[in-house]
């Protein structure tokens, strides 16, 4: 008998099953990568709008912080909490964090015109 068609079927195969396993394992690569560029770019804005809040003077300051650390624990709320924020507070505010005013001087009295 004659087996040399089975084996050179079965080397194409597992050629076959080798390139498709290994443009499996790139793909899987790629996105594990992306996904990690991303985890780690909203961690940073994360950061800092987190500071954000802890610079600028609003009445919800203490439950937007909650909100945002909170966020940090939960599956995707670094991302949802952070979208939330900025839309809702950073932008509608202003970009910057508002700085606390400068004391305004006292009224000064109306002086009476000096007598002729």
């Amino acid at each position: 008998m004659d087996y040399s068609a089975d084996y050179a079927s079965d080397a194409a195969a597992a050629a076959a099953a080798t390139a498709a396993a290994g443009t499996f394992a790139l793909g899987w690569t790629i996105f594990w990568a992306l996904f990690g560029i991303l985890s780690l770019i909203f961690f940073i804005w994360w950061i800092f709008m987190l500071l954000d809040v802890l610079k600028r003077e609003f009445p919800e300051k203490t439950t937007w912080l909650v909100i945002l650390i909170v966020g940090l624990f939960i599956p995707f709320g670094v991302v949802i909490t952070t979208l939330l924020y900025y839309f809702m507070v950073k932008k509608k505010q202003g970009g910057g964090p508002s700085a606390p005013s400068a004391p305004q001087p006292p009224p000064q009295q109306p002086q009476a015109p000096a007598p002729k």
